[in-house]
């Protein structure tokens, strides 16, 4: 028997070639990165040196490290613990940064074919400290550009705490930040969500900034938009509310334009108790460096009174905190509308077509909103009633008796016309220049009404188009009979000195027959 022998297989020309290119290849590679790691071994990027070099180039102070060490796996990098970053050279001043842990991370193709770059850097346990007032000794006159570039910033669960004089330092809490495609010579794109510190709500932001530039920083460009929920307006002393507002931002950092809207389903005057739906539309100018804000135009309704406001917020020379300074105006409006927010009673006292204008200033503090509050205006209300039915009665029969017409059996409805000047300052209303017009009868009036304990002081003249023994009845008719010569006008009717006093709610008129000097 023959047994048959295998031939060995040959090698086809396409295999040998490729052996043939493969084993060069992986012996390039080999040297290849033997090469990069001797090259990386010595001209390392995530060195302790080049990594606190590279912070100090953008940095106008000194930087502190408690400890490092260096990262290859996964990613090569470097970890930093416990930096923190003090202004200047102040190294014994508190940080204006402190941060617990400090994590960059590259990626090895980068290291050899873009230089300089960083994938990405993590921070953990960040707190800025911004001090109540900025040293002048800051050093800010760097000239050299950074040629680091780096791919995301991110830190969560951070903290910025900024001191005031006068009073507790305000407190932010960062949930969450991401800049990402930070360099010298582009603009950076970045995605915020943190809690505000005053009014306290959840604020959300992306947008892009820069190209930065630590030595002119009020020129940075800046572009986004935002959202502001459910803000707290508690706060502030006298007024309550939940408020949401959304808009859109462009500009440089020190002059900001923007616009949105801002809506609060239960906005209230606290003392009142009663809410009303309020929404806004808004264009402003507000100064990124120091928060201070020009309101160009606030639109809003309420109720049915159309409200116009332009000011200002911001702060004052020797006064703490921000100053609220508005000019408010009202035209075809209602006063049942205004009246509703201040009052306590369960209706508003007077209805009536109003026109006004007012300036407010408003400054920050801890006293009540009415105690705090200035406002000086003038104001007209058209063809007024009341609605409590003692209070229009007294003013049918006003102008039922200053017309002459004491006989007549009806009493009907009549309406009021008045217009004046107020002068508002803790909790103080001073009127002046005030007339009260009904049918027959026309009262020029100065005086105070107090907010708070509703006290009234008002003393002027009451001009009839009766006598006034025509005003009065009965036996009171006859007395007064002989003083109409003493209050009698030129032509016709009386003119006596009155005056209102009381409260609010009880009110007391009086008729002075001596006559004005």
């Amino acid at each position: 028997m023959t047994v048959a022998t295998q031939e060995p297989v040959q090698a086809t020309p396409r295999t040998t070639s490729a052996r043939r290119w493969l084993f060069p290849l992986a012996i390039v590679i080999l040297v290849v990165l033997c090469i990069g790691g001797i090259i990386l071994a010595f001209h390392w990027p995530f060195s302790s040196q080049k990594v606190t070099q590279s912070v100090q180039e953008s940095w106008p102070g000194r930087i502190a490290v408690q400890s490092f060490h260096r990262t290859y796996f996964p990613h090569p990098g470097c970890v930093l613990e416990n930096v923190a970053l003090t202004r200047g050279s102040e190294s014994s001043a508190p940080p204006l940064v402190a941060i617990q842990r400090v994590t960059i991370q590259g990626n090895y193709h980068d290291l050899l074919l873009r230089p300089g770059y960083i994938s990405r850097i993590i921070l953990e346990g960040l707190k800025i400290s911004v001090p109540a007032e900025q040293g002048t000794s800051q050093q800010t006159s760097r000239s050299s550009k950074s040629s680091t570039r780096i791919g995301e910033v991110f830190t969560k669960d951070a903290t910025l705490e900024v001191a005031r004089k006068d009073d507790d330092p305000l407190k932010f809490e960062i949930h969450q930040l991401s800049l990402k495609s930070i360099s010298d010579s582009s603009p950076m794109s970045y995605d915020l969500a943190m809690r505000n510190a005053e009014p306290p709500g959840e604020i959300r932001s992306s947008g892009k900034l820069g190209r930065w530039d630590s030595q002119h920083l009020n020129d940075i460009p800046l572009s986004g938009t935002y959202t502001f929920d459910d803000v707290d307006l508690g706060v502030f002393k006298g007024i309550g509310g939940i408020l949401a507002g959304k808009g859109d931002f462009n500009g440089v950092l020190g002059r900001i334009e923007t616009q949105g809207t801002t809506d609060t389903p239960k906005f209230e005057v606290t003392r009142s108790h009663h809410s009303v739906a309020l929404k806004t539309k808004f264009n402003a100018t507000v100064d990124g460096m120091s928060g201070d804000t020009i309101l160009h135009t606030v639109d809003t309704m309420l109720i049915k009174t159309p409200v116009h406001v332009e000011g200002s917020v911001a702060g004052k020379p020797g006064q703490p905190g921000k100053t609220t300074s508005l000019n408010a105006n009202v035209r075809n409006g209602r006063i049942e509308d205004v009246l509703w927010l201040f009052v306590r009673e369960p209706k508003p006292p007077m209805e009536g077509a109003t026109n006004f204008h007012a300036h407010i200033v408003w400054p920050s503090g801890h006293q009540p909103f009415l105690k705090r509050v200035a406002l000086q205006g003038d104001f007209e209300i058209e063809h007024a009633q009341w609605t409590n039915p003692e209070r229009q009665m007294s003013v049918n029969m006003l102008s039922k008796k200053a017309s002459g017409k004491k006989k007549d059996p009806e009493t009907p409805n009549v309406t009021a016309d008045l217009k004046g000047s107020v002068l508002l300052s803790n909790e103080i209303a001073k009127f002046h220049d005030t007339s009260f017009k009904v049918p027959g009868a026309e009262a020029t009036l100065q005086g105070t009404y107090n907010l708070e304990n509703t006290k009234i002081d008002f003393h002027g003249d009451l001009k009839t188009e009766a006598s006034l023994s025509d005003d009065s009845s009965g036996v009171k008719a006859v007395l007064l009979k002989p003083l109409d010569p003493l209050f009698k006008k030129k032509h016709a009717g009386a003119e006596v000195p009155v005056e209102m006093t009381g409260t609010y709610h009880d009110p007391h008129f009086g008729v002075s027959l001596q006559p004005k000097k």
